[in-house]
């Protein structure tokens, strides 16, 4: 029976020889456009000797076009900017400081209105609201926990 360590070498083995076979593929396709553009080539020249002419077409393969990353998550960006600058900020001054459109980051403070995370003051800024526990201190300060018999239950007062 082979250890950990040799079914390990053995699959990095198989790894390297998947890539190399790889590598050897890709240069055969690409040894392999070239012949045909060759007999493209041929095939034209050919063409204008008969005296047809004949457009070059060129054509390029599509690759896929690649996303520039990760989406941010806008609603995080703003709540960080809003609680970095430590004050009020209009729906332009936040599009500007997070690099966002101002129709979309409006849409964004609505959202996190409408679920408590943000306020619009009469001067239409929107800020953070705070709220303190009762007694300054944590919001767990109306509840008491008691352990018995090494389970946690709550015991309310």
């Amino acid at each position: 029976m082979l250890s950990l360590v040799e079914k390990a070498v053995a699959h990095l083995e198989q790894l390297e020889a998947d890539r190399l076979a790889a590598i050897a593929a890709s240069e055969e396709k690409a040894l392999e456009a070239k012949l045909i553009e060759a007999r493209q080539e041929g095939f034209r020249q050919a063409m204008e000797v008969l005296g047809v002419e004949t457009s070059p077409i060129v054509t390029e393969p599509e690759r896929p076009q690649q996303r520039r990353g990760k989406r941010r998550d806008i609603r995080r960006l703003i709540l960080t900017e809003l609680s970095f600058s430590g004050c009020a900020m209009t729906t332009n001054q936040i599009a500007v400081a997070i690099d966002y459109f101002p129709d979309r980051t409006e849409h964004a403070l609505k959202r996190l209105k409408s679920s408590g995370q943000l306020m619009l003051d009469g001067e239409g800024r929107w800020t953070i609201p705070f709220t303190l526990a009762p007694g300054g201190n944590s919001a767990t300060a109306d509840k008491k926990s008691a352990i018995g018999n090494g389970l946690h239950r709550d015991v309310s007062p």
